[in-house]
């Protein structure tokens, strides 16, 4: 008697969503190496952008599939799981196990029959061909050593050899090279819990510092080696706190450190100020304050890292004049002010605070976030005219329709509505004349005048400084019962214009406005008109059955 399938489609889709299972039903062409080695696994490969590698698990608690692509690896049941799902089951359909047949080999229970020395030699064989295997034995038999306790110089060994790179890693090698990132870290968490701080200090260290050197040659877009190298960070600093090394050699160790100017990791020293001390943090402002004295007047990479550093020294130190001084060191964007400003209010040196704001705000009017700030303290202080002069300002500079909102929103509160409302009109209509600047002003323009329903003054702008096809398409909408032969005659334009695009989806977006344009000349007794225009239409494209299609859905046809 035929053993059933031990999943269904309906787990797969329950699995997966209906997204990745449509998406899957696409991709069985593209399995390949499709195995059931051992009851309750099956894998293949899947060709796509590149070759996946996937694992389907089923047994009591359910189906579960894991894929090394970039969806699959954030744990998601992937389109190449259901594909790999669907496959198996349309093999185990045309192919079903008899029940004689369906036994369960009980694989541990081998292993545990097994001589002990059988078992060495079967598990030596398994490591030589499986190098993920081997690492992990080989860091496993370093941290007990024979039970003589952990062979540090042996795990320095491993770690040099795991993560020094020769040359360019994709994304399938990153993820490996994160294994061995996660390898190590448990080995150094369980070196850490059994008292070994110093080690864990140099040997952490060095992971650091050779993933740090790596990650320049590593495709990491999925952020697997980051994450899994943040345990190494914690434990470095847990290490330096319980061991209390010399405060000097850490402080010099940690600029350096910093200084190297790694991507990854950022190394705060506001993790580090329980071993450092006074003694350490001292020497560690000595030596940023030399470095910053040496680099005087240089403008490359480090001088913003300085800068960072000095910063979060001074945090540290809550030195609040210290933090404005360092990021005094650069004013050429306005975000700098802003955060001094953040700086100082935070220390309840308000004055100074808004001093710096309305400074910055004069060199960077261009600036959001300061004049968010800057508008936020006039308004709490009752200053409605100071905030008005903020919106204005901005508006002069940079229109959108949101700042137009802002401008009025600040004129009413001191009774300048309608000033404001002429001005900032007047303001668009002249930079919209000016070209090929006023564009943007342009559609500013008309945004605003269809926000504020002056919808034939917004059509005569579009007439005069020009529109895009969103425009168009919005003013034919709100002027179609006011202007209903120029509304008609956009719609079937528009709808032309995507029609010579093609495309199943351009052909549903024209039939849309084709029928929007016939409920327009139905309302507004303009059927001749609409009929002409889709008679010349149809007999343009007749040859093109998707977009016939969609006539006949919306009864064109």
């Amino acid at each position: 008697m035929p053993v059933p399938p031990p999943f269904t489609e309906q787990d797969l889709l329950d699995a997966a969503g209906d997204k990745s299972y449509s998406r899957g039903e696409g991709y069985l062409d593209a399995v390949a190496n499709l195995t059931e080695e051992d009851p309750g696994y099956v894998t293949a490969v899947v060709y796509g952008n590149d070759t996946y590698a996937v694992v389907l698990e089923y047994g009591a608690d359910g189906l579960t599939g894991d894929c090394d692509c970039p969806y699959g690896e954030q744990g998601y049941f992937c389109k190449h799981c259901v594909a790999v799902g669907l496959v198996f089951l349309r093999s185990a359909t045309a192919h079903p196990v008899e029940a004689a047949q369906a036994t369960t080999f009980d694989l541990r229970a081998y292993l545990a029959s097994l001589d002990p020395h059988e078992l060495v030699d079967l598990l030596d064989e398994a490591a030589r061909s499986d190098p993920d295997l081997r690492r992990r034995l080989t860091l496993r038999a370093a941290r007990t050593d024979g039970g003589a306790g952990p062979d540090i110089t042996s795990i320095r060994e491993h770690l040099g050899r795991a993560l020094r790179t020769y040359g360019y890693l994709d994304r399938r090698g990153a993820y490996a090279y994160a294994e061995a990132v996660a390898d190590i870290a448990e080995t150094l968490r369980e070196l850490y819990e059994g008292a070994h701080h110093v080690a864990v200090i140099d040997l952490s260290a060095r992971a650091l510092s050779l993933i740090g050197t790596a990650l320049d040659e590593i495709d990491d877009s999925d952020g697997g080696i980051t994450e899994e190298g943040e345990a190494l960070v914690e434990l470095h600093a847990e290490a330096c706190a319980a061991a209390s090394p010399d405060p000097a050699e850490l402080a010099e160790w940690l600029i350096n450190f910093q200084l190297a100017n790694h991507n990854w990791p950022e190394l705060a020293i506001r993790d580090y100020t329980e071993p450092l001390g006074e003694t350490g943090i001292t020497h560690y402002a000595a030596r940023l304050r030399a470095i910053q004295e040496d680099r005087a007047g240089r403008h490359d990479e480090h001088r913003w890292l300085i800068r960072h550093l000095r910063e979060d020294l001074a945090k540290v130190r809550k030195d609040t004049d210290a933090q404005v001084e360092a990021l005094a060191d650069d004013l050429t964007h306005g975000y700098a002010y802003l955060r001094i400003a953040q700086v100082l209010a935070a220390a309840d040196r308000e004055a100074e605070a808004l001093d710096w704001a309305e400074r910055g705000f004069t060199e960077h009017p261009n600036e959001p976030r300061l004049a968010d700030y800057l508008t936020q303290r006039y308004s709490a202080a009752g200053r409605d005219a100071d905030t008005l002069k903020i919106r204005w300002e901005q508006f002069r500079h940079q229109p959108s329709v949101a700042l137009h909102s802002q401008v009025l929103e600040a004129a009413r509160a001191i009774g300048e509505l309608d000033h404001y409302r002429a001005e900032t009109l007047r303001l668009l209509r002249a930079a919209a004349g000016e070209r090929p600047t006023g564009t943007w002003a342009a559609r500013v323009l008309i945004d605003v005048l269809l926000a504020d329903e002056h919808f034939d003054q917004a059509w005569k702008a579009a007439e005069t400084f020009g529109a895009n096809r969103d425009h168009w398409l919005r003013l034919a909408e709100a002027c179609q019962t006011t202007r209903p032969t120029e509304a008609l005659a956009i719609y079937v334009r528009e709808a032309a214009a995507l029609i010579k695009t093609m495309g199943n989806d351009a052909y549903a977006r024209a039939a849309d406005l084709l029928a929007r344009a016939r409920d327009v000349s139905r309302a507004t007794g303009h059927e001749p008109e609409w009929q002409e225009h889709f008679t010349k239409l149809r007999t343009e494209h007749h040859r093109k059955r998707n977009l016939t299609a969609e006539l006949t859905r919306r009864g064109l046809i």
